[in-house]
């Protein structure tokens, strides 16, 4: 019986206690009529830009662009991702594009915008709540001319959710189709599909990218990998950016595309080494999820978040 009582007051304890811990600050969104904010408590996590971006004054305004997620920023309140720098005016932090297709027996490029080939726009929300959202996107061919014409639709699901660290992550769901009857083949290239561009000091110098096959920055771009991390220091200490690719994704495990010195252009880019043709009816899904970060990850632990339990000996069969 003294026994009973005693688990009944420990019991009684734990439940008090558990009742008296703070509660995490929940996730909410803030519409700024020019983006959506993403936040947890009073900090902003990320913007999802809807509403089109100009480059600075004196730049060519071809080089706009809405649809894009800039900043991305930690826990720590660190911003992670570089937006339209003066290299690469075309690059907007977490973004989405295609480089080289073919619609209705032309070259169409969505990516280099300079090339006023094509573009992507942001059309409307389906769906806007606490911890995402859902929009549609048109990839438009010959953008601002009597010929503009979308090639493809996009629908995008971005969900937010807890880390198993000290973070949070990104689910980014995108499914392509075509917009009429015209097919749109993805050629094979050697970038294309998601894309991070890191903040600037994130150089071969002072920062360190693994993948999943063992892959390090120097030797990462053309590797096929089920995930990649990117690490550096960020603020007072160091942040990550994870990004875990589905399984189901084309061409699976992805090839990279990663500049291999200098600032961090990355991108997992299915058809790098294998084009593929969307046609009218059918649809093509990717799937990333985007962990950010505080603090450093390794190996083992980058695996056990991407859903391998084995660790280096389970990464070792595969």
């Amino acid at each position: 019986m003294k026994l009973l009582n005693s688990l009944a007051v420990l019991l009684s304890m734990l439940l008090l206690c558990a009742a008296c811990r703070p509660e995490a600050p929940s996730f909410s969104v803030k519409d700024t009529g020019k983006s959506l904010d993403y936040m947890c408590g009073d900090t902003l996590l990320f913007s999802y830009n809807y509403a089109t971006v100009y480059p600075p004054a004196g730049v060519d305004s071809v080089f706009k662009r809405s649809g894009f997620i800039h900043p991305l920023r930690s826990m720590s309140g660190e911003t992670l991702t570089n937006c339209s720098p003066a290299d690469h005016r075309h690059h907007f932090g977490l973004w989405y594009a295609w480089t080289k297709t073919t619609f209705e027996g032309k070259e169409i490029d969505f990516w280099n915008l300079y090339k006023r080939q094509g573009t992507v726009r942001f059309r409307g929300f389906e769906q806007v709540i606490d911890n995402g959202f859902t929009a549609t996107l048109d990839h438009v061919a010959y953008p601002d001319s009597s010929a503009e014409k979308t090639a493809m639709t996009e629908t995008l699901t971005v969900r937010l959710g807890r880390a198993e660290r000290p973070g949070y992550y990104i689910d980014y769901h995108t499914t392509l189709r075509c917009a009429g009857n015209s097919p749109v083949t993805l050629e094979a290239y050697r970038y294309g599909g998601f894309c991070l561009r890191t903040r600037p000091d994130w150089n071969g110098d002072t920062s360190e990218m693994l993948t999943s096959e063992g892959a390090v920055r120097k030797n990462t771009d053309g590797s096929h990998a089920r995930w990649c991390y990117l690490q550096g220091p960020a603020g007072a200490g160091y942040a990550c950016l994870l990004v875990v690719p589905s399984p189901d994704n084309l061409n699976y495990p992805e090839p990279l595309r990663v500049w291999p010195t200098g600032d961090v252009m990355w991108n997992f880019s299915p058809t790098k080494e294998q084009s593929f043709t969307l046609q009218p009816g059918t649809e093509l899904t990717l799937a990333y999820r985007v962990y950010v970060l505080d603090g450093k990850l390794d190996a083992d632990a980058a695996t056990r978040l991407a859903g391998f339990p084995g660790g280096q000996a389970e990464r070792k069969h595969r």
